[in-house]
């Protein structure tokens, strides 16, 4: 396209897109239509179907230098959130950018159940850790829809920047946000145990780097996805300090790799508490649920 642009040049949306479509398809990107239209009205700063509307609106220069740039870094496949810097997540808009995880619609289930678990608690014993927060998604999500106080907390600074423009931005005031590896990063000043803990660990091994997207393997933080060969170190290091921080009777919300959730039960057996498995719209599993209760429980009950 950077030939073919001249100031002589007529460029419009459905020109651009007759052009980009192929363009992208050729490049291995997987959606190229529904992309090139988010990346038009991005650079056009108007919504997706306005770009139907102003199919023959002629672009200035500035407009195309923008678009051409959008369009080279997609062919890359950088991701589109990373490009655009955003990504809806249970239905709030959330800022996300390269150095933090991209909020995986498959994690809104763990807000999900989060929030209905808090909803049936006072007010006052709403005490929430997000252990991983990332872009603060299930954190902010959380704290947006039921009224309670949470801890987020995170080995990468840069997370921890994102996670709190998006409280900001979003207007979610009862957060606190915490550097540092898991429990480790907990001070003095915070409560020593929660009522819920959460947390989407990384849980991707190092065995199954080669059959991830390059979108993924090639642009997102190998901290937040990698765990170890078999992807199960980040449990391991949840499990051994869970009983010492999570309340009595209190639950706590994982998300799993659905393709070794029978290995990731195993890692919390020994802790005796009641665990139930929940499977996502396409019957993976994909939440584990652990609650600290006196009666102890080592059986698995499968939910759905």
């Amino acid at each position: 396209m950077a030939e073919e642009t001249t100031r002589k040049e007529v460029w419009t949306p459905l020109k651009i897109m007759q052009w980009a479509v192929p363009y992208l398809k050729q490049k291995g990107v997987p959606n190229p239509r529904l992309d090139v239209e988010i990346l038009i009205s991005f650079a056009l700063k108007i919504d997706r179907l306005k770009v139907y509307l102003q199919f023959d609106r002629p672009l200035d220069l500035n407009e195309l230098a923008t678009l051409r740039d959008l369009l080279k870094r997609r062919s890359l496949l950088e991701p589109l959130q990373y490009i655009t810097g955003r990504r809806e997540f249970y239905n709030l808009p959330f800022k996300v950018a390269p150095g933090v995880l991209i909020p995986r619609p498959e994690t809104e289930q763990l807000v999900e159940k989060a929030i209905q678990y808090l909803t049936a608690l006072p007010e006052e014993d709403r005490l929430v850790l997000d252990l991983g927060t990332g872009s603060g998604c299930i954190a902010v999500s959380i704290a947006k829809n039921v009224p309670c106080r949470v801890w987020a907390v995170d080995l990468s600074g840069k997370a921890l920047e994102i996670a709190a423009e998006n409280a900001q931005s979003l207007g979610v005031t009862s957060l606190e946000f915490r550097k540092g590896s898991w429990f480790g990063a907990l001070g003095e000043s915070d409560p020593r145990q929660f009522k819920l803990i959460v947390s989407n660990p990384p849980y991707i091994g190092l065995e199954e780097k080669g059959e991830l997207s390059p979108e993924v393997r090639d642009y997102e933080p190998p901290e937040a996805l990698f765990a170890g060969e078999k992807g199960l170190n980040a449990y391991r290091e949840l499990a051994s300090d869970l009983k010492q921080r999570l309340l009595p009777k209190g639950v706590v919300f994982l998300e799993l790799n659905a393709n070794r959730s029978d290995n990731i039960i195993e890692v919390f057996k020994p802790l005796g508490w009641k665990a139930n498995l929940f499977h996502d719209l396409q019957g993976l599993p994909r939440i584990l649920k652990l609650e600290n209760e006196e009666l102890i429980d080592t059986s698995l009950n499968i939910s759905v």
